[in-house]
């Protein structure tokens, strides 16, 4: 699992200095300023999950990779990540024990 934490810092910054400066990123391309510029930002980052899974080998599904936004200034998104975690766990648990 990753926790974007921080995003409160990750969306001032994005703004001001675009993902592509980093090599990670090197074909990432802006689209706009402003909220979609943020939003883009961060689904370029989640594509990630995506290419987990498009490496992972089918018959590792049991393999858990989520990516979750989130600030510890927002308790109700703490809250909600959190809770998003336990279900994933436990879906987890109840692949490994056959019951999925």
């Amino acid at each position: 699992m990753l926790f974007l934490n921080k995003l409160d810092i990750f969306e001032k910054k994005v703004l001001k200095v675009p993902l592509n400066v980093c090599d990670w990123f090197k074909d990432y391309q802006p689209v706009s300023t402003g909220k979609q510029e943020i939003e883009h930002a961060y689904e370029f980052v989640k594509k990630f999950e995506e290419l987990y899974f498009q490496s992972t080998a089918p018959d590792r599904v049991d393999r858990v990779f989520k990516i979750y936004r989130t600030t510890a200034l927002d308790q109700k998104l703490v809250k909600k990540t959190f809770k998003l975690v336990d279900e994933t766990l436990r879906r987890r648990n109840l692949f490994e024990a056959g019951l999925l």
